[in-house]
């Protein structure tokens, strides 16, 4: 099994499992920004797998969660 199809994995159990809890918040703002990102990662994951992209999918996980510490 190749590393995108478990992030793709990952990413889809994230979203059952999270999704309640998220809603839950009733912050659009929170939503927007969980979806958002979620929605980007999976987009990433996919060209990568399809050889569109130059950079790889944690790679620039790696850059944002950085910039967020």
């Amino acid at each position: 099994m190749n590393w995108s199809l478990l992030l793709l994995f990952f990413l889809l159990f994230i979203l059952i499992l999270k999704t309640p809890g998220i809603l839950r918040l009733r912050s659009a703002r929170d939503t927007a920004a969980f979806y958002g990102i979620w929605a980007l990662t999976v987009m990433v994951t996919l060209a990568d797998k399809a050889d569109l992209s130059q950079l790889r999918p944690l790679d620039w996980v790696r850059s944002i969660m950085e910039l967020l510490s």
